[in-house]
């Protein structure tokens, strides 16, 4: 559709994908340590992350499994994971455009990709504000958080501060 080569969408892909994590969007969940060695208490949001993540790359080539760099899309897969979440409680066609302009007001702060971000603290407050409006979006649509017991754990997430 846009007249690019695979090839050419495949490393403007993959200078995103970079770009997000230098600016720290993106996010390895096992912090560069071997994800056969990871012990977390969190056992089922990691089994339901790697579904996620597999089922997401499953068709994709050249995925292969180096330790000399991050894995960038394992950190795409967290970040869209989150993302899927609300989907999961109530699809809804604004969830992608939601994605795609976080995406953008962090391109916008932090510089054009391709470069090292700058700013990159202002682009990791745009995240928690990101992360604030996907709570708020929760608590209005969502059947699952309908309880006030839901709804009061939501309000307790949002009244978390940066350290600064």
């Amino acid at each position: 559709m846009t007249g690019l080569s695979v090839n050419s969408v495949a490393a403007i892909f993959r200078k995103l994908r970079v770009y997000f994590w230098d600016a720290g969007i993106f996010a390895d969940p096992y912090e560069g340590k071997d994800p056969r060695e990871f012990d977390d208490d969190n056992l089922e949001y990691e089994r339901r992350l790697l579904d996620f993540h597999f089922s997401r790359a499953r068709d994709k080539r050249g995925l292969k499994s180096t330790w000399k760099e991050p894995d960038y899309h394992l950190a795409e897969s967290q970040w869209r994971f989150g993302y899927m979440q609300l989907m999961v409680q109530r699809p809804s066609a604004d969830v992608h455009p939601m994605m795609m302009s976080h995406l953008l007001e962090i391109i916008r702060l932090c510089g054009p990709v391709g470069s090292n971000p700058v700013n990159r603290k202002v682009g990791l407050l745009a995240k928690l504000r990101h992360m604030d409006q996907m709570v708020l979006w929760l608590e209005r649509n969502a059947p699952g958080f309908n309880s006030e017991e839901q709804r009061a754990e939501l309000k307790n997430i949002r009244s978390i501060k940066p350290k600064r």
